[in-house]
C-alpha cells in the first residue's frame, strides 16, 4: 500500500506545486508537498471565487484537479492558498492548467 501522507513541516517553505503546468489530458492527481501538518488547502479562481479546498495529509495535500461538482477545471491560473490551523501561516502559489 501507498499513502499519500509526508512528514509535516514546521512553517509552510518551499511548497511545491506538481506538475505545473497541468498538462492537456492529464488525469493524474495534483501534489502540493511542503506544508505543514494538516494545512488547509484552497483552489481558487484568480478573482479569488473558491474551487476546492481540502487539508493536508501530514505535509502534503493531493487535488484531482476537479471542482466540487467533480467538474474538471478549466484553462487558467488559479491560486493555491494555504494555511495552518491558526491561520497564521498562509501561502499563495499558482498553478497553470491548459485543458485543450
Amino acid at each position: 500500500f501507498r499513502g499519500t501522507a509526508t512528514e509535516g513541516s514546521i512553517r509552510n517553505e518551499n511548497v511545491l506545486v506538481f506538475p505545473n503546468p497541468v498538462p492537456p489530458g492529464y488525469n493524474g492527481t495534483i501534489g502540493i508537498k511542503g506544508l505543514v501538518n494538516d494545512a488547509i488547502v484552497k483552489i481558487t479562481e484568480m478573482d479569488g471565487r473558491l474551487v476546492y479546498q481540502t487539508r493536508a495529509l501530514g505535509g502534503q495535500a493531493v487535488w484531482d484537479g476537479k471542482d466540487y461538482r467533480g467538474r474538471r477545471i478549466s484553462t487558467g491560473v488559479y491560486l493555491v492558498v494555504v494555511s495552518d490551523e491558526s491561520r497564521k501561516e498562509k501561502t499563495v502559489g499558482k498553478i497553470v492548467f491548459i485543458s485543450k
